[in-house]
């Protein structure tokens, strides 16, 4: 299509003049219960869920390993929802950035109409729609809702006119943000693989390399979810919240 034309025409350009890297982020597990959001709902999308104390911990081992691994971290980037600029002020704190670039652009996918709902509450109100959703790209649930495609092209357009164009040789920038984000931007090196099968499990670390050759970007790691802290693990367990945090 035109606009996925386009912007893999920004990244053979001049998005992939220099040796760069992306490290991307999910946030942790969250707490829907203290965003109204039921049990059994599947949705809490573009709204404000707050992390959970096992997302928190989640969090802080994402941030210590991506910390660890990457020296030359230039940039931290996140979404303005909590959940995710939580774990991008963890990255920006450990390696003395002194700024992070929020940007509504990595905000997660707008819910409409869905947000809220049980799955079967969404097969009553859209009958169809929730495999229509994940089949084609392009999909708009009611009510405002974004489509799997508006999420894709906002975030790539971010990504290729300001991360990138702002980040210097060799350097990487860490982008701390949500499922569907994550999957949009990891979708362009992962060709034939639809966006919903990505898999990106919560504070799950992947990244993308631009190698400076002009060729597309690579992913060199994806859905690697380090393990918690050793004192997060034990609190969590004592409080018996070490399995049983919903994640979304």
């Amino acid at each position: 299509e035109k606009m996925h034309r386009s912007i893999l025409s920004l990244l053979t350009t001049s998005a992939l003049s220099l040796d760069r890297t992306i490290v991307l982020v999910r946030h942790g597990a969250v707490d829907r219960s203290a965003a109204n959001v039921p049990p059994g709902a599947m949705y809490g999308g573009d709204i404000d869920v707050p992390l959970s104390l096992k997302g928190k911990a989640e969090a802080r081992a994402a941030a210590s390993y991506v910390t660890a691994q990457w020296s030359e971290i230039q940039s931290v980037w996140t979404s303005p929802l909590s959940r995710a600029l939580y774990g991008a002020q963890l990255v920006a704190d450990a390696v003395g950035v002194e700024r992070v670039e929020t940007r509504e652009a990595f905000r997660e996918i707008a819910r409409g109409g869905w947000l809220r709902k049980t799955p079967e509450e969404i097969e009553e109100m859209t009958p169809g729609g929730m495999n229509a959703f994940l089949a084609d790209i392009e999909f708009r649930p009611p009510d405002g809702a974004e489509s799997i495609k508006d999420v894709r092209d906002r975030a790539l357009t971010a990504l290729t006119q300001e991360i990138l164009p702002s980040l210097d040789e060799g350097k990487v920038a860490v982008l701390v943000s949500h499922l569907y984000v994550t999957r949009a931007l990891l979708s362009f090196a992962l060709p034939g693989v639809p966006i919903p099968k990505i898999d990106v499990p919560t504070a799950s670390i992947a990244s993308l390399s631009f190698p400076g050759d002009g060729t597309p970007p690579i992913v060199t790691s994806r859905g690697f979810k380090p393990d918690l802290h050793p004192d997060d693990k034990a609190a969590l367990a004592a409080a018996g919240l070490l399995d049983g945090d919903a994640e979304t």
